[in-house]
């Protein structure tokens, strides 16, 4: 892979070096277009782990060429992937290839077994939230094991154990992650979707285990009364950012706003001032639909398609 910090393509795109004045190479980079989005995160060895993750409703993966070359030239239909990827070479025995990744389980605990993390069901990479849901689970199994081995009654731990991580997988993917590859290759769209996604789970969720201690831990994302009203909102601004991609989708309009567009954004901290980014995000989103979103307040959701879950490259540099 070319090095993203490098003299050639500074000096090819120098615009695009100039906007960045930290380290793009040491970080985890990522892709994105319509139904699709791709990581690139460097490994201590000087290899790349590099994967695509798209929606089979949008994306038609290429056929020609081996495991390895598929990804390679799937993405090289992207500028900035092209850039960087064109001489790239990938390690033929470390190519993987899974489809329909996203799934849960009826039943995450009972006589004698307890499920946690991917065991327990898997969403989405996309926002690494995979340790977040292992982190709860297995909080709450220990709790379980733990009352187990000093023979206290276990059937109603058990069945409460099962309702809740049932009701916050649902609740956490409708929220965060059902239908947004609809308009992952929509700028303006997952700018606001990235602020107040990361806005809402940082000082709704992450905040939690900080201000109060290791209680946060044992209640399940979006299963206590507080948290259900920002549930509701999540799922309703992440719908519609969905239906005005699917209206820009049937107009002919994809991806007009993206064009030299560029957003740097210095992140949250655990202070409520954060909290002033998403104030502008939420009316943001009130003017988009005003001048917008108007155009598909009456149109019925289309038919769901599970997301499908596609090749893992690792690549020599």
């Amino acid at each position: 892979m070319k090095d993203w910090d490098g003299l050639e393509l500074a000096q090819r795109h120098p615009a695009w070096a100039k906007a960045c004045f930290g380290i793009r190479g040491t970080a985890t980079n990522h892709f994105m277009g319509e139904g699709w989005w791709a990581w690139v995160i460097p490994l201590k060895d000087g290899d790349f782990s590099i994967g695509v993750v798209f929606d089979q409703r949008f994306v038609t993966w290429p056929e020609g060429g081996s495991v390895g070359q598929r990804p390679k030239d799937f993405l090289c239909r992207h500028p900035a992937g092209r850039e960087i990827l064109e001489q790239a070479t990938w390690i033929e025995d470390d190519v993987h290839w899974r489809r329909n990744l996203a799934y849960k389980v009826s039943t995450r605990s009972g006589d004698g077994f307890v499920l946690t993390g991917d065991a327990a069901g898997f969403m989405d990479p996309f926002y690494s939230l995979g340790m977040d849901w292992l982190t709860f689970t297995t909080m709450r199994a220990v709790d379980l094991i733990a009352a187990q081995q000093t023979g206290k009654p276990l059937a109603a731990e058990i069945e409460r154990y099962n309702r809740d991580f049932e009701v916050s997988y649902d609740r956490w993917f409708d929220a965060i992650y059902r239908d947004k590859n609809s308009y992952f290759g929509e700028y303006d769209l997952m700018r606001l979707a990235f602020l107040m996604d990361l806005g809402f789970y940082y000082l709704g969720v992450a905040a939690q285990p900080y201000r109060r201690g290791e209680s946060a831990l044992r209640e399940s994302v979006f299963t206590t009364a507080p948290s259900i009203p920002f549930f509701h909102l999540m799922r309703t601004y992440n719908r519609r950012f969905a239906a005005i991609a699917r209206q820009r989708q049937r107009r002919g309009a994809t991806g007009r706003l993206n064009t030299g567009r560029r957003f740097l954004f210095g992140g949250f901290t655990f202070s409520l001032w954060s909290g002033r980014h998403l104030v502008v995000a939420l009316a943001s989103w009130g003017w988009l639909e005003l001048t917008e979103g108007w155009r598909s307040w009456w149109r019925t959701s289309e038919s769901k398609c599970p997301t499908a879950i596609l090749p893992s490259m690792v690549g020599k540099s």
